[in-house]
């Protein structure tokens, strides 16, 4: 399959900063997506700056923001490839419609003038794979699409989240430094006191049926596969002969139908509790965050467990995860993956629990002395700028 033609172009007009009318473009808007979260986030700073601000999205699933112009232009197609290229080509017929002073992309969108690279650079995610797969019509699509955006004339200004992506889209596509912005993590800040996180460790802990003496392993994410939740149920199966007062708990929306045998080979309670509003309380009540990700551009769960002083175990395919060596609050599983490094890992993680304290003290002190809340703000920012 090859890519549409594509031809969007938005109307420019010359209003001042004071009165821009900017448009967010996405595939789908679901609740705790973290490209999801991104882009509503800096649509909302966007528009506490006085601006305008239109959300061009197929989907939306959860509340509406009343503030935000919403557009839904409908899913079709029968596969993932054909839907979006009949969104795109429904931008081509939309987007010239608003009068519009900037497109910002979430998703990989032709012709848009700044692309927020939430998901990591296609052509390094994928360099692996063999030769038989870059034959599929299903890698030659995206790879064609991302030629389309960065090897065109008007490669957009592109906010990244982390230097590794700066160096991965260079790589590639051999555009100048210049056209890459890096921004600040955006977490949300903690203010729970210790008294608050015990009294939320406790009431959680009663509300699973867990005693507080178990050692609570955490996954937070809506993409199971990618995420590594099969690494984490083997390292997970590994240790459960080790320690009787062993729990999973897995948070987040995902096909768990397909990690259910995993799950029961794991010889200890693996709990599935689905995507919540409330996950920070689940940073409070665990003891440990185990997040082995094949690939993520950035990891802002990562950064969440550090604030609430929760350790982290992860791979270094994570954005983030030089933070956690930097903070000291955990460790980092090097590449190549190697299964029985992140089982002895995961073992030192349950048993030493001076560790895990040391872990937690220096995550709160990193939390506290470090940037990790402006992203969105500064995104904001560049975008009125840029």
């Amino acid at each position: 399959m090859t890519c549409p033609s594509f031809r969007i172009a938005a109307i420019l007009s010359p209003r001042s900063h004071d009165t821009m009318k900017i448009a967010f473009v996405l595939y789908d808007y679901y609740p705790f997506g973290g490209l999801q979260e991104d882009c509503l986030a800096t649509a909302m700073a966007t528009q506490a700056k006085g601006h305008e601000v239109h959300i061009f999205t197929r989907t939306w699933q959860g509340e509406i923001p009343t503030t935000i112009n919403q557009h839904l232009l409908g899913k079709k197609g029968w596969t993932n490839t054909s839907r979006d290229g009949h969104f795109i080509n429904q931008l081509d017929t939309e987007l010239p419609k608003y009068d519009l002073d900037r497109i910002v992309a979430f998703n990989r969108i032709p012709h848009a003038d700044i692309y927020f690279a939430a998901d990591p650079c296609f052509k390094e995610r994928t360099i692996h794979y063999s030769w038989r797969k870059k034959l599929s019509p299903r890698y030659r699509y995206f790879a064609q699409l991302e030629e389309t955006i960065f090897m065109g004339p008007n490669a957009p200004e592109t906010l990244v989240l982390t230097e590794n992506e700066i160096d991965s889209f260079r790589k590639h596509y051999q555009l100048p430094r210049e056209r890459f912005h890096l921004l600040p993590p955006g977490v949300d800040k903690n203010n729970t006191n210790e008294r608050q996180k015990i009294i939320n460790r406790t009431k959680l802990r009663k509300e699973n049926g867990t005693s507080n003496d178990i050692i609570v392993a955490l996954f937070v994410g809506s993409g199971f596969r990618i995420k590594g939740l099969d690494r984490a149920l083997r390292s997970i199966a590994a240790n459960s002969k080790k320690s009787t007062k062993l729990e999973f708990w897995v948070v987040g929306d995902g096909k768990h139908s397909r990690y259910k045998s995993l799950a029961n080979k794991a010889g200890v309670n693996v709990r599935f509790l689905g995507g919540r509003a409330d996950v920070n309380r689940f940073y409070d009540a665990a003891d440990f965050l185990l997040h082995p990700a094949y690939s993520e551009s950035a990891g802002k769960v990562l950064l969440e467990a550090l604030t609430h002083g929760l350790p982290v175990l992860t791979t270094d395919t994570c954005g983030y995860a030089p933070h956690i060596l930097k903070a000291n609050a955990g460790a980092v599983i090097d590449s190549p993956f190697n299964q029985a490094k992140l089982d002895n890992m995961v073992e030192r993680f349950m048993c030493q629990d001076e560790a895990r304290l040391q872990w937690s003290k220096n995550a709160l002190k990193y939390a506290a002395s470090h940037d990790l809340y402006s992203c969105h703000e500064s995104a904001a920012k560049l975008i009125e700028e840029l």
